[in-house]
């Protein structure tokens, strides 16, 4: 169990709702404790476990109904790929993580919902870390843990490629998995068919990618870029959940996908001027579904014994667009 600082707040913070003993803080939007309550009723080596994956919301007025959407599925916990401020440093932080509170509190109360940072987080100056860290109390911003027989390493925003204290930690962690399913869950992706950049998203294989291939683990997770991708570049599994709210983003790199893949997002400026609908869903074996108006939603994993399934969950309808088997 990990020990919790006391949350500082200033005059504009919000009050959280929190339980004080002589010794400790527990902040009501920390994972780990309603995880070990979790594991005193399901076993604490559970071969079957269902969580969700969700993040870039920022603030969204479509955030709460997405959040409905999860609660109607019943997970066991929760992973997001961040960006659910849309900025979290100095006081406009505090505020945002209000609304935060405001929007998506109840869900974070009721299940465990282990966060990771993302360029919004940081966003407006430098403490925003601090305040993420305080939001969810929690002590690190690049941690893992494990449930049952899969592990779950949380990695930091910014590119890990050239960092080796943080490869060797990765590295070491990944070891220390064996046997057991791996997923990584991070804000920026390593593929894409969305952002234009390659700064940004290299689409190419990296040191960090080349660490998933050799320690075999199952998926990565990640948000930044506001669609649905899911591909399977080597061994791994690469899947986009940035569906929870923010603005979706254009299908500006579809050249980049391969055969197989899945992926949701709006047309082109240039597709939507010559008369298509402004989203489309091209599934895995080609078929493409023209939509009319945005749609968010949420990735749905579920563990049984060694097999890894995986669904995208509309958040209106319910309609599952994506479904597969990915180990």
């Amino acid at each position: 169990m990990l020990s919790y600082k006391p949350l500082v707040f200033s005059s504009i913070l919000f009050l959280y709702t929190f339980y004080i003993s002589a010794q400790e803080v527990v902040n009501p939007y920390n994972p780990e404790p309603k995880m070990e309550l979790l594991k005193e009723k399901l076993g604490k080596e559970p071969t079957k476990m269902h969580f969700l994956v969700f993040g870039d919301s920022k603030g969204s007025k479509y955030f709460p109904d997405v959040l409905r959407r999860a609660d109607s599925l019943h997970p066991d916990f929760c992973l997001t790929t961040a960006d659910l401020v849309n900025s979290g440093a100095g006081e406009k932080g505090l505020l945002n993580y209000k609304l935060l509170d405001e929007k998506g509190g109840w869900f974070m109360r009721k299940y465990p919902m282990w966060p990771t940072v993302g360029n919004h987080e940081e966003d407006g100056g430098d403490d925003g870390i601090e305040n993420f860290k305080n939001f969810y109390g929690i002590q690190k911003a690049m941690y893992s843990f494990e449930y049952g027989n899969a592990k779950f390493i949380a990695l930091p925003w910014p590119k890990i490629n050239e960092d080796r204290e943080k490869l060797r930690w990765l590295k070491k962690e990944l070891r220390k998995a064996k046997g057991k399913h791996i997923f990584i869950f991070k804000h920026r992706p390593h593929y894409t068919v969305g952002i234009k950049s390659y700064d940004d998203v290299e689409g190419a294989a990296s040191k960090t990618t080349k660490l998933y291939d050799r320690f075999k683990v199952t998926a990565v997770f990640s948000g930044h870029d506001h669609l649905y991708y899911r591909t399977k570049r080597n061994d791994t599994n690469h899947i986009i959940s940035a569906g929870a709210g923010a603005y979706i983003y254009p299908l500006n790199r579809e050249k980049d996908a391969i055969k197989g893949d899945a992926y949701y997002g709006r047309r082109t400026k240039e597709d939507i001027n010559n008369g298509m609908a402004p989203f489309k869903f091209h599934a895995a074996d080609g078929t493409i579904t023209d939509i009319p108006t945005a749609m968010y939603y949420v990735l749905s994993v579920k563990i049984d014994g060694d097999k890894v399934s995986i669904e995208m969950i509309d958040e209106k309808t319910g309609k599952v667009w994506d479904k597969a088997v990915i180990k």
